[in-house]
C-alpha cells in the first residue's frame, strides 16, 4: 500500500505543477485537514488549517495569487508507511513587493484508503519523520 501512497502523492505534485488544483483536490478525503498556506502553512505562522477538498483549493490558490512564477518542487518522496514525507523547494517572486521567495520546507502527507487525510508542513525532514 505504501508504494501506492508514494505514487499518489507524486501524482499530486505533478498535477499541482500543471495548475490542475481541482484534480489535486480530488485526492483529498472529504474530512482532510491541510495547513492554511498563509505563512506557507508553517505551524505558528499560518492562520490554522483548512478542511476537505474545498479547503485545499482555497489554500492552494494563495501561493500563485501572492507570487509570480510560484512553484513547489518535490526533491524526494520518503515512504513512511501511511505517511509520505516530501522535502520541497518553494520559489517565486512577490507580486506586489518583487521580493524573491526561495525556501525549502518539508510536507507530510498522511493517507487512508488511497486519499489524503492530513497535510502538515515542517522545517526539517527530521521533524516530519518524528511526527509520523
Amino acid at each position: 500500500m505504501s508504494r501506492a501512497n508514494v505514487e499518489l502523492v507524486r501524482r499530486g505534485y505533478e498535477l499541482f505543477a500543471a495548475g490542475d488544483y481541482e484534480a489535486v483536490a480530488e485526492l483529498m478525503a472529504p474530512d482532510a485537514e491541510v495547513g492554511d498556506s498563509g505563512g506557507l502553512a508553517l505551524p505558528g505562522s499560518a492562520a490554522g488549517s483548512r478542511q476537505g477538498p474545498d479547503g485545499f483549493l482555497r489554500s492552494a490558490e494563495e501561493g500563485p495569487e501572492a507570487f509570480e512564477d510560484y512553484s513547489v518542487e518535490p526533491e524526494q518522496f520518503i515512504d513512511a508507511g501511511e505517511a509520505i514525507v516530501v522535502p520541497v523547494r518553494i520559489s517565486g517572486r512577490g507580486r506586489t513587493s518583487g521580493v524573491p521567495l526561495d525556501t525549502r520546507l518539508v510536507h507530510l502527507w498522511v493517507l487512508r484508503d488511497g486519499q489524503v487525510i492530513r497535510g502538515e508542513v515542517f522545517r526539517s525532514t527530521e521533524e516530519a519523520l518524528k511526527a509520523v
